[in-house]
């Protein structure tokens, strides 16, 4: 995937739908998860997986390819 592509970035989304994650070594990170965390304790900011929103399936972290 090619997250500059505006496509992209909407299709896919961290498991709760935001498109603002951000990649780490082993998994994503979403800081809109981060923030809905603060006020709720059922809501981990860490996932490891994507939402395909187009496909309405999950895909595993280790099986996404980032392009920058």
């Amino acid at each position: 995937m090619d997250r500059r592509k505006g496509v992209d970035k909407w299709r896919y989304t961290c498991p709760n739908g935001h498109t603002s994650w951000d990649r780490t070594n082993s998994h994503l990170w979403c800081p809109a998860c981060a923030r809905a965390a603060d006020h709720d304790d059922d809501i981990d900011p860490e996932h490891y997986e994507l939402l395909d929103k187009s496909a309405e399936k999950l895909i595993p972290w280790d099986s996404v390819e980032v392009v920058s």
